[in-house]
């Protein structure tokens, strides 16, 4: 056997073996039969080298579609036939793989859902600030999450979103609310904590001029005191909730464009020199706008999702969603369990 023989062998034997490797991945669960073939190839023309190489004077005929085929040909022709057979196989333990996933999600999903049924009786804030990451299939670029807890104890996500009214009144910075959280925070504090220089209040004011704005119009501000204290670099400011006298507030009706405009800004700034990849947001306009927050989390989802195709090039690459409470966590865990662009969800 020629050293050149032996080498085109190994090649094909190592990148067979390779693709085996990567195709049996358990993500891949209930397709992998058919993903093998390029494996069953590959080996086939190794073997026939291999052993004719070997054998110069072995022999091999048959026949296949009409016509007369022998040597190395009918070879691989008949380890071929044989792969094919035991793929055939493969593929019937693929399919009822690929059931008791589907049946092992549906149980987790009725899990979940008895799980929030029981948690809104009475939610509880959550004190752990943990991530998870949803991975969207056909998108290695974006990816979804979920963060808990109290966004004050969220450090390394480059812009925090502020679900704001349409008049662009920051709450006080004594209200137990995101929109007080970050002017608290983002503001100056002397020794005792008091607030003595409203810096992204004070700068929300002057770049929204004119007000009511309309609804899902977004503003950005520097990150004030949250740069030093948590990474934060750039703070948004979305109308997601509109307030009329004698009423109170509202969720705006198109919360889906609140999410588009937010994304759309980032690669605005990012375009004009910004690094902002993570951005973090609440589930907009469920709070004192009294939205409701399941579609509101399916709203959002889909129109990250939907931007994201839109825009493939977006440099943006991870949007979480904030879950202050064990009903918020479990609620947006379902949304994305439940949709079928989403491959797999993993504590991060």
């Amino acid at each position: 056997m020629t050293p050149l023989l032996l080498g085109v062998t190994g090649v094909l034997v190592s990148i067979g073996i390779l693709l085996q490797i990567l195709f049996s991945d358990p993500r891949r669960a209930g397709r992998q039969a058919a993903m093998q073939l390029p494996s069953v190839l590959l080996y086939a023309v190794a073997v026939a080298l291999l052993m004719f190489s070997i054998f110069p004077d072995s022999y091999a005929d048959g026949r296949a579609l009409g016509f007369s085929i022998g040597g190395a040909a009918a070879f691989v022709l008949a380890f071929i036939t044989l792969s094919f057979q035991w793929l055939a196989r493969a593929g019937i333990r693929d399919e009822l793989e690929a059931e008791v996933r589907r049946a092992r999600e549906e149980v987790e999903q009725l899990k979940l859902r008895l799980t929030i049924v029981e948690t809104a009786q009475k939610p509880q804030r959550l004190q752990r600030t943990t991530r998870t990451l949803a991975f969207v299939r056909q998108d290695r670029r974006h990816r979804l999450g979920i963060i808990t807890g109290n966004i004050a104890n969220v450090t390394g996500v480059d812009v925090w979103v502020n679900a704001e009214n349409t008049q662009m009144e920051m709450a006080r910075p004594t209200e137990p609310t995101i929109s007080g959280t970050i002017r608290y925070r983002g503001g100056r504090r002397d020794a005792a904590g008091t607030l003595v220089d409203d810096l992204i209040y004070t700068e929300l004011r002057e770049v929204a001029r004119r007000t009511p704005v309309a609804p899902a119009t977004v503003f950005t501000t520097t990150s004030g005191a949250l740069a030093d204290d948590n990474g934060v670099k750039r703070v948004l400011h979305v109308a997601s909730v509109d307030g009329s006298p004698g009423t109170g507030y509202r969720q705006v009706a198109d919360v889906g464009g609140c999410m588009r405009n937010v994304l759309a800004e980032l690669d605005r700034l990012n375009a004009a020199g910004d690094q902002l990849r993570t951005v973090v947001l609440p589930l907009l306009g469920t709070g004192n706008g009294g939205g409701d927050p399941e579609r509101t989390a399916q709203i959002m989802v889909e129109a990250a999702l939907d931007y994201f195709r839109a825009h493939p090039a977006s440099r943006v690459r991870t949007v979480y969603l904030l879950a202050f409470t064990d009903l918020e966590e479990q609620i947006v865990r379902l949304v994305l369990a439940e949709h079928g662009d989403i491959s797999s969800l993993e504590r991060e």
